[in-house]
């Protein structure tokens, strides 16, 4: 099953690892937010058809954030740093301009 997580406001050359279950998903360097559009990146999680843990890992700020999620109730993740930490969203539908 997949999920959509899209890196929005407060990233700014930063490196972000995000790992299912313990285990890598995605890496990203230098991500950073285009704020005219609240966008810094983009990818899709292949994740198990049950709840699972993601965690979100940004060395370069000292941020990491464990998130329980239900890939049926939850397939749109939106997270942004706010005030030294990560802030997550469940919108229906993830856009950019």
């Amino acid at each position: 099953m997949l999920i959509n997580v899209a890196l929005q406001d407060g990233f700014d050359r930063d490196a972000v690892v995000i790992l299912v279950d313990g285990a890598e998903a995605y890496r990203g360097e230098e991500v950073t937010t285009r704020t005219q559009i609240s966008h810094a990146a983009d990818t899709q999680l292949e994740v198990p058809d049950r709840p699972f843990t993601l965690e979100v890992d940004v060395p370069t700020r000292g941020v990491h954030q464990t998130f329980e999620l239900d890939p049926h109730a939850n397939p749109n993740v939106a997270l942004s740093l706010r005030d030294g930490s990560l802030v997550a969203a469940y919108p229906e539908q993830l856009g950019f301009a």
